[in-house]
Order: C-alpha cells, then structure tokens, then sequence
C-alpha cells in the first residue's frame, strides 16, 4: 500500500502539536507548469546578504529621498548611499522606539520622524534638529505624509495637517475622528485615500482641498489597529492593499468598507496570546515576485504570500523569531533592519543563508492518512530537487549537501534520529531520495515526516509517498 505523504501549502501548526495539519519554517509554496514533476514546489525562503554596516544598534525605519536612505537608530540617524558599506552619521535622534518617517513634496523636501513616544525631529543631509518647527503642532504619535502635506495623529483623536509642502501648521488644521472615542494610534496614506487608524475603528478620509483642515471623512471600517506596528503593505515599491492585525487580534487586508480577514485561526491565537501587543511588528519584501508580509513578536514570525494567500513560518539560527525587523524598497533592492547587529540587510533569494548564518530549510507533513496501524513503514520516497550543490561553494556543506530526514509516530511530539541523504553535487543529479526498511512501523496516530535542508544550497521539495512494501516502485 503506498500512500502520499501530505506536505502542507500553509502552515498549520494546530495549538497542540496533535492538531498540526504539517509546517513550513522558512519555506514557502510555488506553483508550477502542468506538465512539472507536481503541480507545486515547496522552495526556500529567501536569505539575507549584507547591505550597509554601523556602529549602531536597533533600527527603527527607513525613508529614502533623493537617493539618500536614511535609517533611524537607537538615538542616532544614519545615512547611505546606494552603494551600501559603512554608514555616515547625521546626528542624535531622540528616543529609541520605532517610528515612522515623513516628508513632502517640495522641491528640497522637508523630512521628519516621529515616534509613539512622541520624539519628533526634522532632519536635512547633515543635521538632525529635535522638536518640530511650528509650536502650534500638539505632542504627536505618528506620522505620513499624502499630497504634499504631512499628517500627524494624536492619542486624543485628532489628526493634524501641515500647509502644502511646508513645516507650518495652523493650530485650527486638524479633524477629529469621532466614529468612536477611541484616539487614533497612526495615519497610512494608501492612494488617494488616508486612512486613520484607532484602537477600535479605522476612518478613511480623503483630499477634497478644504482649509485649513485638507481632508474629509469618507467612510468608517468598524475594525481597529492592534498596536502602532500592525500595518504594512502600503510601502512604495509594494503598494498592495495595507494588511493590519485588527482590534480582534485577526489579520486583516483593506478593501474598503469591509476589510478581509486573511489569518488562519493558528495566527490569531498566537496574536491575541502576546500580552503586549506593542511588541509586534508588520514588514513586507517582494521575493521572486512573491509580495510576503511579515509579522512577528518575540516569540515567532508568520509570513503570508499575497500571491497565494498561503502561509509560513520564519525563524533564523538560534532566535525564535527571524531576525528581519523594518524594511523598505530602494535600490532595485529589499532592504530591512536586522535585531542582531546595527547592520542594513538586503533580502535576496540568491543566498541561502542569513549573512553567515544557516537559514533553516523546514518541512513538516501531516500524518498519512489510511495507512494500517502498526504496519512496518517499507520504504518512504521523497522527491527533491537535486544535483544542488555549489562548486565554489564551501565544503563540505555547499559542495555535496545533505538533508536530513525525521519521522514521528506520536503525533509530532518526539522526532526520530535525522536519517542523512545527499542532495547531490552540482549538476549531478540524485535519483529519489529514499529511506528503505529503517523506520519502524506505523502508529494509530499516524506516520508523519519532517525534512531538514541546513545547508547554505537550493532547497525544493515535489512531494512524497509512503508504503508498506520496500521494493514498490517510488
């Protein structure tokens, strides 16, 4: 009897491991021709290679102008050029929150950043400047900027906005959100469209050139924003619907009046089980042509692929979480903060590593499903793409690599000793991998499967099967 092995297409961990529906952990589902091995390939995710260096620590955004990045740091902001390398200092910046950064339309465009905290500073090329020119411009959470005008949110509800492409601010130049007395946490510019997020609603206003106050309310979505870092997707370069985490702790994608739920309940239980929700954090890349957002706390991160809808997980060596935080597009290039070192990253499915760090290849299958109780596992087949090897690469990992591969008969609690298999040298194709006659025999939980590619090489699985017979065909 030879069974399929049931690779997942998203992520599914289930609450308890019994529940687990199979995992991806830095991997991620491609669809393929109709004439393909399988309809779909299980690739890896992409890797990290280095950017930028500084001497600083914890980064907190992005804003590229005129083909300057600016990057805020613990207390300092930091500038490159786009050809990457060591960092130039601007000056000492306030606070060491994230936050968010701004600028408008004129011809030497002003810029500032601002933090939930309140930290506001303006800052040119060479000069960072704390507070904010115009005294009529109340304690502020947040920041953006539509138009040519910058707009700032308060805790109490109102949303003040500059003059067209300048720092001044009429102190009668706010509107004030009042669907509900919920405050407002940040403003996100998404088209024409300026949407105001509060802890319970999110109120969406546009442009309709009224003085002083530029803007008016178009409609209300009855769903608010879980912290100020739960939003992403309205970036330039991205420019897809803006995905939020909602007051209900749920994922949600914007289109209009009634926003889509995208998370699984997986996801929600572990949003709503972080206590403070101020500790997770949305960014987005673009990888393959894949838009992925990214969400994370301390604890884990979850990536969706706006393409499939399809989820996985992320980690990197070592850390519960990936060590992705923050990201712009600039460059031609994904670049993103990193919660390890000071250092600009760029996310690139060209590596197959985290800098200098393995970036783990995880598959997990669910339990085959009708395969008799207590029956000896035969033979197991997997097939991977082969003859991966690297050359050039380091030996022996890259040059003649291997996978590993696990299996569990109680449901995914305990994994058995990694068989090793050889993913083959560079243009040396292997034939299906297999595990013939060494895994025991099948529990009334089922067999399930678990491979492992740590390697620094491509990783790509096809599918799998199952049987009771050693010398059935694969």
């Amino acid at each position: 009897m030879k069974k399929p092995i049931p690779f997942p297409l998203s992520t599914a961990p289930g609450s308890r491991f019994q529940e687990s529906a199979g995992r991806l952990i830095n991997a991620y589902p491609e669809a393929l021709g109709e004439t393909a091995p399988n309809r779909s390939v299980i690739r890896r995710a992409p890797g990290l290679r280095n950017f930028g260096t500084t001497a600083r620590t914890g980064c907190r955004g992005f804003i590229e102008v005129g083909g300057v990045l600016y990057v805020a740091f613990n207390g300092q902001l930091e500038k490159f050029t786009s050809a990457g390398g060591a960092s130039t200092t601007v000056g000492a910046l306030n606070g060491s929150k994230k936050g968010f950064f701004a600028r408008n339309n004129a011809s030497n465009p002003d810029k500032w950043f601002v933090d939930p905290d309140g930290n506001i500073s303006t800052f040119t090329p060479t000069a960072v400047t704390s507070g904010w020119p115009d005294a009529d411009l109340p304690a502020v959470n947040a920041t953006c900027s539509i138009d040519g005008y910058g707009v700032f949110t308060t805790g109490d509800g109102r949303a003040f906005a500059t003059d067209l492409n300048s720092t001044s601010v009429n102190a009668l130049s706010f509107g004030r959100a009042e669907a509900k007395p919920d405050g407002l946490t940040r403003p996100v510019p998404w088209g024409d469209k300026l949407l105001l997020m509060g802890p319970q609603t999110i109120e969406v206003w546009t442009n309709v050139g009224t003085t002083p106050f530029p803007f008016a309310r178009n409609f209300v979505i009855p769903r608010g924003i879980a912290g100020p870092y739960c939003v992403t997707g309205f970036e330039d370069g991205f420019s897809r619907p803006p995905v939020w985490i909602g007051d209900d702790y749920a994922v949600y994608q914007y289109a209009g009046v009634e926003p889509v739920k995208i998370s699984p309940p997986d996801l929600d239980a572990r949003i709503e089980a972080v206590a403070d929700k101020t500790t997770i954090e949305m960014c987005c890349y673009i990888t393959r042509g894949h838009p992925m957002v990214q969400i994370s706390c301390p604890a884990w991160s979850w990536v969706i692929d706006l393409n499939t809808m399809k989820w996985h997980e992320r980690d990197s060596y070592l850390q519960a979480r990936s060590r992705i935080t923050q990201s712009i597009g600039v460059f031609g290039k994904w670049l993103v903060g990193d919660t390890q070192t000071g250092n600009v990253q760029e996310v690139t499915a060209s590596v197959f590593q985290e800098i200098s760090s393995p970036l783990r290849y995880r598959v997990e299958s669910g339990p085959v499903a009708d395969f008799p109780y207590g029956s000896v596992v035969g033979r197991a087949d997997f097939n991977f793409v082969t003859g991966v090897g690297i050359a050039s690469g380091h030996d022996p990992d890259q040059t003649d690599p291997t996978v590993e591969i696990s299996w569990s008969d109680d449901g995914g609690q305990t994994w058995s000793i990694p068989a090793q298999r050889k993913l083959g040298r560079q243009s040396v194709p292997e034939s299906l991998i297999s595990l013939i006659s060494e895994t025991g025999r099948a529990s009334w939980m089922g067999r399930r499967w678990r491979v492992d590619i740590s390697d620094a090489v491509y990783g790509g699985l096809f599918y799998g099967t199952q049987s009771d017979d050693p010398r059935a065909a694969a």
